[in-house]
């Protein structure tokens, strides 16, 4: 095995959940938190609960992002419909 491969694997591992917490902030933190001590409560090895803490993270993050996305659309609708309402 080559020794590139193995420490770009090795420095994907290690800074993914990192870099989830970091661009996340305390949302993607309570579910990396939430995720990995449902990993390892399952008694899942530790690359399994690195890796369901990660997706957990991620996922509560695309559903913060998701909602407001919505919110700003539902917010643009509703501006725009009263300056018509004016004009």
């Amino acid at each position: 095995m080559k020794d590139s491969s193995t420490g770009g694997l090795l420095a994907f591992i290690v800074t993914a959940p990192v870099v989830v917490i970091c661009c996340g902030g305390k949302l993607a933190l309570v579910g990396t938190a939430l995720f990995g001590t449902a990993g390892f409560l399952s008694g899942a090895n530790v690359l399994t609960a690195s890796l369901l803490a990660t997706l957990g993270g991620i996922a509560f993050l695309a559903t913060r992002s998701f909602m407001r996305l919505r919110r700003q659309d539902r917010d643009f609708r509703e501006g725009d419909r009263g300056e018509r309402q004016t004009s």
